[in-house]
């Protein structure tokens, strides 16, 4: 039911959306940049003045990412929504939530138990800050960009990735699925899911590696373009990348760079 209201609520903005937007309903320029920080995730979010950041890389990836928030003028964010909790993805958590004012942290609600693990807690501990650990879809707004999380169903997974959040961006006519690093127990629960649709973009899980269910998810979500966190040490499977071309899918890697895609609401393109 959240969902629909999220879908409802999209599709109202886009009606009105010449009052907000332009003449032939395009919208503000929305911004995703994919930043090149190895095999780990750290993903900003830019539209109409506000921030959020999806994950947060590794440790050694801190100074890089609050840089990059410097030269673009971003002091504070939103949103920190962390996937999940392995050390490539809450490496620079604690550093973000030292130096940068965050309005809402997101995060599933498990112990990792490794040092960046424990470094995430001592800084929220310092701030005073209590994340949200969403059971249930969340439904967010940046600006007029539509965020939904979409947790788990479960309370307890064998594997840390499983615990991944997938996020949803709808903005206009456009949409984005950022997948974390999901895999074969989590990708079926999300499959088994009776909203299932296709998007413009997606954050292929698990820096590219194949799994028993890979197959069917690309083919659900059916993306015009895929992007992959990677590096040289860790390249994706050329099963995956094979499989989503054949999809129609344009694929990119983060190890040839930083990977920046921009949307007006109605159709997405690579900066």
């Amino acid at each position: 039911m959240k969902r629909l209201c999220a879908l409802l609520l999209a599709a109202l903005l886009l009606l009105s959306g010449c009052a907000a937007g332009r003449p032939d309903g395009s919208l503000p320029t929305l911004t995703v940049t994919f930043l090149d920080v190895g095999k780990a995730d750290c993903i900003l979010l830019e539209a109409e003045g506000r921030a959020a950041m999806i994950d947060a890389g590794n440790q050694g990836d801190a100074e890089e990412i609050l840089a990059l928030l410097s030269a673009k003028g971003i002091s504070s964010l939103d949103f920190l929504l962390l996937t999940h909790l392995d050390k490539d993805h809450i490496g620079g958590a604690d550093a973000l939530i030292e130096n940068v004012p965050i309005g809402t942290i997101y995060a599933p609600d498990y112990d990792k138990g490794n040092k960046q693990y424990d470094q995430y807690i001592a800084a929220l501990t310092a701030a005073g800050i209590e994340p949200v650990h969403p059971t249930e879809p969340v439904d967010l707004a940046l600006g007029q960009a539509q965020i939904t999380l979409l947790p788990g169903a479960q309370a307890e997974y064998e594997e840390s990735n499983d615990y991944s959040i997938f996020l949803e961006l709808l903005y206009g006519q456009t949409s984005f699925l950022f997948a974390g690093d999901a895999e074969e127990t989590r990708l079926a629960e999300y499959l088994a899911s009776p909203d299932l649709r296709r998007y413009d973009v997606l954050k292929v899980p698990h820096h590219g590696r194949a799994c028993a269910q890979s197959e069917a998810f690309f083919t659900s979500v059916s993306p015009k373009y895929a992007v992959i966190t990677c590096d040289e040490e860790d390249m994706p499977d050329d099963s995956v990348v094979e499989f989503l071309q054949a999809l129609g899918a344009k694929v990119y890697g983060t190890v040839y760079g930083q990977v920046v895609l921009t949307s007006d609401g109605l159709q997405v393109s690579v900066a």
